[in-house]
Protein backbone atom coordinates (compact mmCIF):
# COMPACT_ATOMS: atom_id res chain seq x y z
CA UNK A 1 0.00 0.00 0.00
CA UNK A 2 1.20 3.40 -0.49
CA UNK A 3 0.59 6.34 1.86
CA UNK A 4 1.19 10.05 0.51
CA UNK A 5 2.74 11.32 3.64
CA UNK A 6 2.55 15.57 3.96
CA UNK A 7 5.46 17.81 3.81
CA UNK A 8 8.31 17.52 6.89
CA UNK A 9 9.29 20.89 5.75
CA UNK A 10 9.99 22.35 9.16
CA UNK A 11 8.79 20.33 11.33
CA UNK A 12 9.43 19.18 14.64
CA UNK A 13 11.50 16.17 14.88
CA UNK A 14 11.01 14.77 17.97
CA UNK A 15 7.43 12.73 16.99
CA UNK A 16 5.10 15.45 18.03
CA UNK A 17 4.36 16.08 14.45
CA UNK A 18 2.17 12.88 13.37
CA UNK A 19 -0.24 11.71 10.09
CA UNK A 20 -2.83 8.90 10.41
CA UNK A 21 -4.12 7.14 7.68
CA UNK A 22 -6.22 3.63 7.96
CA UNK A 23 -6.80 4.09 11.73
CA UNK A 24 -2.85 4.40 12.09
CA UNK A 25 -0.94 7.41 13.07
CA UNK A 26 2.74 7.69 12.11
CA UNK A 27 4.99 10.16 13.75
CA UNK A 28 8.13 12.08 12.03
CA UNK A 29 11.80 10.97 13.88
CA UNK A 30 13.48 13.63 11.75
CA UNK A 31 14.29 10.71 8.71
CA UNK A 32 11.22 8.52 8.52
CA UNK A 33 7.48 8.34 9.36
CA UNK A 34 6.92 5.64 11.90
CA UNK A 35 3.81 3.83 13.40
CA UNK A 36 2.63 5.07 16.43
CA UNK A 37 0.90 3.56 19.12
CA UNK A 38 0.76 0.17 20.78
CA UNK A 39 0.66 -2.75 18.54
CA UNK A 40 0.39 -0.56 15.49
CA UNK A 41 1.71 -1.93 12.36
CA UNK A 42 2.11 -0.89 8.43
CA UNK A 43 1.54 -4.25 7.53
CA UNK A 44 -1.15 -5.24 9.86
CA UNK A 45 -3.50 -6.60 7.19
CA UNK A 46 -6.88 -6.78 9.78
CA UNK A 47 -6.86 -2.60 9.13
CA UNK A 48 -7.73 -3.41 5.59
CA UNK A 49 -11.04 -4.72 3.51
CA UNK A 50 -11.73 -5.32 0.12
CA UNK A 51 -15.19 -4.48 -1.41
CA UNK A 52 -15.79 -6.58 -4.71
CA UNK A 53 -18.40 -5.19 -7.46
CA UNK A 54 -20.47 -6.85 -9.67
CA UNK A 55 -18.70 -7.92 -12.88
CA UNK A 56 -17.79 -5.88 -15.83
CA UNK A 57 -14.70 -3.58 -16.81
CA UNK A 58 -11.76 -4.89 -14.64
CA UNK A 59 -10.60 -2.21 -11.80
CA UNK A 60 -8.81 -2.00 -8.68
CA UNK A 61 -9.33 0.72 -6.72
CA UNK A 62 -7.85 2.00 -3.21
CA UNK A 63 -9.22 4.32 -0.64
CA UNK A 64 -6.54 5.70 1.54
CA UNK A 65 -8.67 7.30 4.06
CA UNK A 66 -10.77 4.16 4.57
CA UNK A 67 -7.85 1.39 4.08
CA UNK A 68 -10.38 -0.64 1.57
CA UNK A 69 -9.95 -1.55 -1.68
CA UNK A 70 -12.84 -1.94 -4.47
CA UNK A 71 -12.80 -4.79 -6.96
CA UNK A 72 -14.40 -5.00 -10.48
CA UNK A 73 -13.48 -8.36 -11.45
CA UNK A 74 -14.13 -8.60 -15.81
CA UNK A 75 -16.76 -9.93 -17.47
CA UNK A 76 -15.94 -13.44 -18.83
CA UNK A 77 -19.43 -14.40 -19.82
CA UNK A 78 -18.60 -14.23 -23.82
CA UNK A 79 -16.03 -16.57 -23.09
CA UNK A 80 -16.01 -20.41 -23.18
CA UNK A 81 -16.05 -21.39 -19.05
CA UNK A 82 -17.21 -25.76 -19.79
CA UNK A 83 -15.72 -27.50 -22.61
CA UNK A 84 -18.35 -30.11 -23.36
CA UNK A 85 -17.81 -30.07 -27.36
CA UNK A 86 -17.08 -33.12 -29.96
CA UNK A 87 -13.73 -33.52 -31.20
CA UNK A 88 -15.79 -32.26 -34.48
CA UNK A 89 -16.87 -29.04 -32.94
CA UNK A 90 -13.69 -28.05 -31.84
CA UNK A 91 -11.80 -28.55 -35.04
CA UNK A 92 -14.87 -26.88 -36.58
CA UNK A 93 -13.72 -23.60 -34.32
CA UNK A 94 -11.28 -21.28 -36.98
CA UNK A 95 -11.11 -24.21 -39.49
CA UNK A 96 -11.22 -21.69 -42.59
CA UNK A 97 -11.16 -25.12 -44.86
CA UNK A 98 -14.64 -25.93 -43.82
CA UNK A 99 -13.45 -29.44 -43.19
CA UNK A 100 -13.42 -30.68 -39.62
CA UNK A 101 -9.61 -32.70 -39.90
CA UNK A 102 -6.41 -32.91 -38.14
CA UNK A 103 -3.58 -31.81 -40.28
CA UNK A 104 -0.15 -32.74 -40.19
CA UNK A 105 2.56 -31.52 -42.12
CA UNK A 106 4.82 -33.66 -44.62
CA UNK A 107 7.91 -35.53 -42.80
CA UNK A 108 5.85 -35.06 -39.36
CA UNK A 109 4.39 -37.81 -37.39
CA UNK A 110 1.53 -38.95 -34.98
CA UNK A 111 3.23 -41.26 -32.51
CA UNK A 112 1.79 -43.84 -29.87
CA UNK A 113 3.57 -45.30 -26.82
CA UNK A 114 6.25 -44.75 -24.06
CA UNK A 115 8.55 -44.79 -27.11
CA UNK A 116 6.53 -43.60 -29.62
CA UNK A 117 6.68 -47.95 -30.93
CA UNK A 118 4.02 -46.82 -33.22
CA UNK A 119 3.97 -43.81 -35.63
CA UNK A 120 1.86 -42.70 -38.74
CA UNK A 121 3.07 -40.25 -41.24
CA UNK A 122 3.52 -39.33 -44.59
CA UNK A 123 6.65 -38.78 -46.27
CA UNK A 124 7.87 -36.14 -48.51
CA UNK A 125 9.67 -38.70 -51.03
CA UNK A 126 8.82 -42.27 -49.16
CA UNK A 127 4.75 -41.90 -49.31
CA UNK A 128 2.31 -42.59 -46.36
CA UNK A 129 4.05 -44.85 -43.49
CA UNK A 130 1.99 -46.93 -40.13
CA UNK A 131 5.43 -47.66 -38.68
CA UNK A 132 5.68 -49.89 -35.70
CA UNK A 133 9.35 -49.30 -34.25
CA UNK A 134 9.72 -51.06 -30.93
CA UNK A 135 8.77 -54.44 -29.59
CA UNK A 136 6.25 -56.57 -30.64
CA UNK A 137 3.93 -56.88 -33.87
CA UNK A 138 1.89 -54.43 -35.62
CA UNK A 139 -1.46 -55.86 -35.48
CA UNK A 140 -4.44 -54.79 -37.39
CA UNK A 141 -7.84 -55.74 -35.77
CA UNK A 142 -11.31 -56.18 -37.86
CA UNK A 143 -14.06 -58.81 -38.79
CA UNK A 144 -13.03 -57.98 -42.45
CA UNK A 145 -10.19 -56.37 -43.56
CA UNK A 146 -9.82 -54.74 -47.31
CA UNK A 147 -6.92 -52.92 -48.65
CA UNK A 148 -7.69 -50.55 -51.53
CA UNK A 149 -6.27 -48.38 -53.85
CA UNK A 150 -6.34 -44.60 -53.78
CA UNK A 151 -9.36 -44.41 -54.96
CA UNK A 152 -11.07 -46.27 -52.72
CA UNK A 153 -12.95 -48.15 -55.77
CA UNK A 154 -10.39 -51.05 -56.50
CA UNK A 155 -10.21 -53.99 -54.14
CA UNK A 156 -6.30 -54.90 -53.69
CA UNK A 157 -6.60 -57.55 -50.77
CA UNK A 158 -9.46 -59.05 -48.64
CA UNK A 159 -9.22 -60.62 -45.18
CA UNK A 160 -12.13 -62.60 -44.03
CA UNK A 161 -12.70 -63.28 -40.67
CA UNK A 162 -13.31 -67.23 -40.57
CA UNK A 163 -12.85 -67.41 -44.79
CA UNK A 164 -10.05 -66.61 -47.20
CA UNK A 165 -7.39 -64.49 -47.49
CA UNK A 166 -7.86 -62.79 -51.37
CA UNK A 167 -5.62 -61.15 -53.58
CA UNK A 168 -6.06 -59.08 -56.90
CA UNK A 169 -5.28 -57.52 -59.95
CA UNK A 170 -7.24 -54.56 -61.19
CA UNK A 171 -9.81 -55.57 -59.65
CA UNK A 172 -10.51 -59.11 -60.20
CA UNK A 173 -9.55 -62.24 -57.65
CA UNK A 174 -6.25 -64.28 -59.03
CA UNK A 175 -5.01 -65.56 -55.53
CA UNK A 176 -7.57 -66.96 -52.91
CA UNK A 177 -6.96 -69.49 -49.75
CA UNK A 178 -9.50 -71.88 -49.41
CA UNK A 179 -10.05 -74.93 -46.81
CA UNK A 180 -7.99 -77.19 -48.38
CA UNK A 181 -5.24 -75.05 -49.97
CA UNK A 182 -5.26 -71.94 -52.47
CA UNK A 183 -7.05 -70.98 -55.68
CA UNK A 184 -5.35 -69.31 -58.61
CA UNK A 185 -7.26 -67.44 -61.45
CA UNK A 186 -4.93 -67.46 -64.35
CA UNK A 187 -1.68 -68.55 -65.12
CA UNK A 188 1.09 -69.27 -62.74
CA UNK A 189 4.40 -68.41 -63.37
CA UNK A 190 6.99 -70.00 -60.60
CA UNK A 191 10.94 -70.31 -60.93
CA UNK A 192 11.00 -68.96 -64.09
CA UNK A 193 8.24 -71.44 -65.71
CA UNK A 194 4.80 -70.62 -67.06
CA UNK A 195 2.38 -72.94 -66.22
CA UNK A 196 -1.09 -73.79 -67.79
CA UNK A 197 -4.47 -72.57 -67.62
CA UNK A 198 -6.29 -75.77 -67.90
CA UNK A 199 -6.79 -79.10 -67.32
CA UNK A 200 -4.55 -81.93 -69.12
CA UNK A 201 -6.20 -85.52 -70.79
CA UNK A 202 -6.01 -88.45 -68.97
CA UNK A 203 -2.79 -90.33 -68.91
CA UNK A 204 -1.02 -86.44 -69.57
CA UNK A 205 1.65 -84.90 -67.43
CA UNK A 206 2.91 -81.73 -67.44
CA UNK A 207 6.27 -81.50 -69.47
CA UNK A 208 8.45 -78.51 -70.07
CA UNK A 209 10.14 -77.15 -73.00
CA UNK A 210 13.09 -75.99 -71.68
CA UNK A 211 12.16 -72.37 -72.38
CA UNK A 212 10.20 -71.27 -69.14
CA UNK A 213 6.81 -72.84 -70.63
CA UNK A 214 5.39 -76.07 -68.96
CA UNK A 215 2.51 -77.77 -71.00
CA UNK A 216 0.81 -81.18 -70.92
CA UNK A 217 1.84 -84.26 -72.50
CA UNK A 218 2.11 -88.08 -72.80
CA UNK A 219 3.27 -90.12 -69.90
CA UNK A 220 5.86 -91.64 -72.21
CA UNK A 221 7.42 -88.33 -72.49
CA UNK A 222 8.49 -87.94 -69.78
CA UNK A 223 9.52 -91.01 -67.70
CA UNK A 224 9.85 -94.03 -71.01
CA UNK A 225 11.44 -93.08 -73.96
CA UNK A 226 10.23 -93.99 -77.68
CA UNK A 227 13.31 -95.69 -79.92
CA UNK A 228 14.97 -92.76 -82.00
CA UNK A 229 17.22 -92.57 -85.09
CA UNK A 230 20.01 -90.76 -86.00
CA UNK A 231 21.97 -90.05 -89.21
CA UNK A 232 24.80 -88.84 -90.89
CA UNK A 233 25.79 -88.96 -95.15
CA UNK A 234 28.99 -87.72 -95.87
CA UNK A 235 31.10 -88.44 -99.10
CA UNK A 236 34.09 -90.58 -98.84
CA UNK A 237 36.62 -91.86 -101.00
CA UNK A 238 37.62 -95.46 -101.17
CA UNK A 239 39.49 -96.27 -98.41
CA UNK A 240 39.71 -92.83 -96.58
CA UNK A 241 38.07 -92.24 -93.27
CA UNK A 242 36.10 -88.81 -92.28
CA UNK A 243 35.33 -87.68 -88.72
CA UNK A 244 31.83 -86.85 -88.74
CA UNK A 245 28.86 -85.19 -85.96
CA UNK A 246 25.73 -87.43 -85.20
CA UNK A 247 22.77 -85.57 -83.13
CA UNK A 248 21.75 -87.49 -80.35
CA UNK A 249 20.88 -87.20 -77.12
CA UNK A 250 23.40 -86.41 -74.58
CA UNK A 251 22.91 -90.21 -73.28
CA UNK A 252 21.28 -92.76 -75.14
CA UNK A 253 21.53 -96.88 -75.16
CA UNK A 254 22.50 -98.04 -78.66
CA UNK A 255 20.40 -100.69 -80.29
CA UNK A 256 22.10 -100.77 -83.81
CA UNK A 257 24.07 -99.16 -86.43
CA UNK A 258 23.31 -99.34 -90.21
CA UNK A 259 25.55 -97.99 -93.10
CA UNK A 260 24.62 -97.70 -96.65
CA UNK A 261 28.09 -98.91 -98.13
CA UNK A 262 30.51 -101.17 -96.68
CA UNK A 263 32.29 -99.24 -93.89
CA UNK A 264 34.26 -99.15 -90.65
CA UNK A 265 32.22 -97.01 -88.13
CA UNK A 266 33.29 -96.13 -84.47
CA UNK A 267 31.62 -93.93 -82.14
CA UNK A 268 33.69 -91.70 -79.66
CA UNK A 269 32.98 -89.16 -76.33
CA UNK A 270 34.69 -86.28 -77.71
CA UNK A 271 37.03 -85.65 -80.30
CA UNK A 272 40.06 -85.75 -78.68
CA UNK A 273 39.58 -89.34 -78.23
CA UNK A 274 39.08 -89.55 -81.98
CA UNK A 275 42.22 -87.47 -82.65
CA UNK A 276 43.56 -90.64 -80.11
CA UNK A 277 42.44 -93.07 -82.07
CA UNK A 278 42.98 -92.78 -85.46
CA UNK A 279 46.41 -94.61 -85.75
CA UNK A 280 44.73 -97.32 -84.28
CA UNK A 281 44.25 -100.45 -87.08
CA UNK A 282 41.22 -102.18 -87.99
CA UNK A 283 42.54 -105.33 -86.75
CA UNK A 284 43.10 -103.75 -83.00
CA UNK A 285 40.99 -103.71 -80.23
CA UNK A 286 40.10 -100.20 -78.89
CA UNK A 287 42.18 -99.78 -75.67
CA UNK A 288 39.44 -99.92 -72.36
CA UNK A 289 38.97 -96.23 -70.98
CA UNK A 290 40.03 -94.70 -74.48
CA UNK A 291 36.90 -92.92 -75.53
CA UNK A 292 35.90 -95.87 -78.00
CA UNK A 293 31.73 -96.19 -77.23
CA UNK A 294 31.17 -98.33 -80.08
CA UNK A 295 32.40 -99.52 -83.89
CA UNK A 296 31.07 -101.72 -86.65
CA UNK A 297 32.67 -103.19 -89.84
CA UNK A 298 29.73 -103.78 -92.43
CA UNK A 299 30.15 -105.36 -96.03
CA UNK A 300 27.48 -103.45 -97.52
CA UNK A 301 24.20 -101.79 -96.63
CA UNK A 302 23.72 -103.71 -93.57
CA UNK A 303 21.84 -103.07 -90.17
CA UNK A 304 24.70 -104.16 -87.01
CA UNK A 305 22.69 -104.89 -83.88
CA UNK A 306 24.37 -103.97 -80.78
CA UNK A 307 23.55 -106.74 -78.28
CA UNK A 308 23.70 -106.13 -75.92
CA UNK A 309 22.63 -102.61 -75.77
CA UNK A 310 25.64 -100.05 -74.87
CA UNK A 311 25.39 -97.12 -73.27
CA UNK A 312 26.54 -94.20 -75.11
CA UNK A 313 27.71 -90.30 -74.06
CA UNK A 314 29.00 -86.94 -74.75
CA UNK A 315 31.82 -86.67 -71.97
CA UNK A 316 30.72 -82.50 -72.27
CA UNK A 317 27.67 -83.11 -71.76
CA UNK A 318 26.09 -81.96 -75.45
CA UNK A 319 23.16 -83.92 -77.39
CA UNK A 320 26.08 -84.70 -80.26
CA UNK A 321 27.84 -88.16 -80.61
CA UNK A 322 31.73 -88.32 -82.69
CA UNK A 323 32.16 -90.99 -85.06
CA UNK A 324 34.94 -92.02 -87.51
CA UNK A 325 33.69 -93.85 -90.99
CA UNK A 326 35.79 -95.15 -93.10
CA UNK A 327 34.67 -96.17 -96.67
CA UNK A 328 35.37 -100.03 -97.54
CA UNK A 329 32.80 -99.63 -100.41
CA UNK A 330 35.78 -99.89 -103.22
CA UNK A 331 35.06 -96.51 -104.91
CA UNK A 332 33.95 -93.15 -103.58
CA UNK A 333 30.36 -93.10 -101.96
CA UNK A 334 28.19 -90.91 -99.85
CA UNK A 335 28.00 -93.13 -96.92
CA UNK A 336 25.11 -92.60 -94.25
CA UNK A 337 25.14 -93.75 -90.78
CA UNK A 338 22.36 -94.33 -88.93
CA UNK A 339 21.99 -95.04 -85.02
CA UNK A 340 19.16 -96.70 -83.38
CA UNK A 341 18.68 -95.50 -79.82
CA UNK A 342 16.71 -94.91 -77.03
CA UNK A 343 17.47 -91.73 -74.80
CA UNK A 344 18.49 -92.15 -71.38
CA UNK A 345 19.69 -88.61 -70.30
CA UNK A 346 17.07 -84.51 -70.71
Amino acid sequence: MAINFPSTAGQPTNGSYTYTVAGITYAWNGSSWEAAGAGASATDTTLFSVNTNPAGSAALSYNNNTGAFSYTPPDLSGYLTAEADTLSNVLGRGNTSGANDIEIADDQSIKFGASFDLQIYHNSTAGSNIRENGFGPLNIWGTDINILDSTGTETKATFSTGGSCALSWSGATKFETTTNGATITGALTAGGNTYPTTNGNIGEALIGDGAGNIGWGPVASVGLQSRKTAQVTQSIASGAAANVSISTAKGFVLYSIETSHAAWVTLYTDTTSRTADAGRLETTDPTPGSGVLSEVITTGAVTQLITPGTICFNSSPTATTYAKVVNKSGSTANVTVTLTYVQIEN
